[in-house]
């Protein structure tokens, strides 16, 4: 969200906070409320009659515990999408509707009107109506997840106009039915709009105001009638993964949006094949001269956009889209799709180091995280790609069980001019960056714009010094131990006996026997969020990658 509609949605929860005390308050303390509450209540339907038929039925299709189920179906769809703020505003907002509502029914204990039709629906207490709370903040929810799945404005405007309607709808029944006074109805509708207003907040969503929906409706249609020059406006190009990139349709709205709303060109959109994993599509951007390149896909697509970008000086806007989206992990990139799109346009642009690798007498390539042989090679190329999709980098674990008699190597390893480091070794790993999909924080010193690599090489021997080395590895300690060597540098050379797999940021490329690595200092150009403005360690982006999520939004430091 940007500061101003942060402090909007924030003066909306507060205030519909405050008019739900202050209407309690007065429910139960303001006699006259008291004797209006009791005056109009309905008077009682025949159960028998169609009126009553017809009015249970809408209180039973109304019954919050639909709702939130599908509130909870909504939060799964926006899940899988990379919405992972919605995805948490929505969970948020059925525990807090359920939980507050039905816990003040029994603080309060109001009962309901004398003669209530006895329904379903009509069991407990009265005060706050609990259908009241479910619809308005299931309402909220829904018109919140139009808006940031960038729907158009015609169709928020006829969601607002919809959902108005419906809790019209439920408050009538309610009243008609004899199951709640009036006074229940309006504060089960102002519990309600906090509940769903603080959930958007407290996940850093904006809260959806009515009335946008008008002004961006006639803004489009100004726009069209009048369309811009694109004289002097910048241009962006999106290269996207389309096997990665969930659903296209609402990542092509959402990028659309954000650059109409800043007057920007519309984008070149340039997608990845199964024989070529973005090197064309980065080399055309370049060619065009973009202001910005987007870059949607898992690790490979990200290195090999890094790697045609290095030296252009065009900042880079990293989506997460795969699974373990290494590179956006270790700087702090948010892994919400939305969040990461905002940093993309409004971030920070930061110079990072990349690594110029070549492996044997071929040709030099590029990566930004980490370069492996052995061992971690073996993992990546033995992990199930479907099981990957299912429980994420649970699967790594598995495929490590099954590889961890992976013979060790016969390694020599010079980092500099220094001497030469022998080594029978199971693990060789050169690292730009620390931070392992899993989470673990393998090399603690790396930091991405440092000017130098990271080496790390394990020798363990038996399966007990396995356990003390991942015992270190994870509880991130540092002490010396002399079957666990860490080096730092501007230029490597592993030769290892015999030849192995190794892989470049999480992708294995294939075997060799001499691997050189090479620093480049500031060679690429990416947004990060604005909280980053000193370099910041393997550790602290870590630290920070939580914050920069998606749930509540960065916020500058000095």
């Amino acid at each position: 969200m940007s500061r101003r509609r942060s402090r909007t949605s924030i003066l909306i929860v507060v205030s519909l906070l405050l008019a739900f005390v202050g209407w309690t308050a007065l429910v139960f303390n303001w006699p006259a409320l008291g004797a209006a509450d009791q005056r109009y209540v309905a008077t009682p339907l025949e159960p028998n009659s169609a009126a009553a038929q017809i009015m249970a039925a809408f209180a039973l299709l109304t019954w919050p515990g639909l709702e939130y189920a599908a509130l909870v179906g909504l939060a799964i769809w926006a899940f899988r999408r990379r919405l992972r703020a919605l995805a948490s505003a929505l969970l948020l907002t059925v525990a807090l509707g359920w939980v507050t509502g039905d816990l003040l029914k029994l603080v309060f204990r109001r009962e309901r009107p004398p003669g209530y039709l006895d329904v379903l629906t009509a069991v407990g207490y009265s005060y706050p109506s609990g259908h009241m709370v479910g619809v308005v903040a299931s309402c909220i929810a829904v018109g919140a997840t139009f808006r940031v799945t960038r729907r158009s404005p015609r169709a928020r405007g006829l969601w607002t106009l919809g959902a108005s309607l419906l809790i019209l709808l439920v408050a009538f029944d309610r009243w008609l039915l004899g199951a709640h006074h009036v006074g229940d109805i309006v504060g089960g509708a102002l519990l309600g709009g906090f509940v769903g207003t603080f959930a958007l907040v407290a996940c850093g969503v904006a809260v959806p105001i009515p009335h946008t929906a008008v002004v961006d409706l006639v803004r489009e249609r100004r726009e069209a009638l009048n369309p811009r020059s694109t004289k002097g406006q910048k241009r962006c190009a999106v290269i996207y993964n389309p096997v990665k990139v969930t659903d296209w349709a609402v990542f092509r709205r959402h990028v659309e949006y954000e650059l109409r709303d800043r007057g920007w060109q519309r984008p070149l959109w340039l997608e990845t094949t199964v024989d070529d994993s973005g090197r064309a599509m980065t080399a055309q951007a370049v060619a065009e001269k973009v202001d910005l390149v987007i870059g949607a896909g898992g690790d490979g697509t990200i290195r090999v956009i890094c790697s045609g970008l290095a030296g252009t000086g065009i900042p880079f806007g990293l989506i997460p889209a795969g699974t373990s989206n290494l590179l956006a992990r270790n700087i702090g990139i948010p892994r919400d799709e939305a969040a990461a799109l905002r940093v993309a346009f409004d971030g920070q642009d930061k110079p990072i180091d990349l690594v110029r690798v070549r492996v044997d007498s071929g040709e030099d390539d590029r990566f930004a995280v980490m370069a492996g042989i052995g061992l971690d090679a073996v993992i990546m190329q033995g992990t199930n790609p479907d099981l990957k999709k299912t429980v994420g980098s649970a699967a790594y674990f598995v495929s490590a069980a099954k590889h961890a008699n992976h013979p060790a190597l016969q390694a020599t390893v010079r980092v500099d001019e220094h001497p030469p480091l022998r080594r029978k070794a199971h693990l060789i790993v050169v690292g730009n960056v620390g931070l392992l999909p899993s989470g673990i924080l393998l090399i603690p010193d790396a930091k991405p714009d440092d000017g130098l690599l990271d080496v790390l090489v394990a020798s363990p021997r038996t399966v007990r010094d396995w356990v003390r080395l991942v015992a270190q590895v994870v509880t991130r300690q540092q002490r010396s131990d002399e079957q666990l060597d860490r080096m730092s540098g501007r230029r490597v050379q592993i030769t290892v006996e015999p030849s192995d797999q190794y892989q470049l940021d999480g992708d294995t490329v294939g075997e060799t026997s001499t691997l050189i690595a090479e620093i480049e200092p500031a060679a690429l150009t990416l947004r990060v969020p604005p909280i980053q403005r000193r370099s910041l360690s393997t550790r602290e982006s870590a630290d920070l990658s939580s914050v920069a999520a998606g749930e509540p939004e960065p916020v500058s430091i000095g």
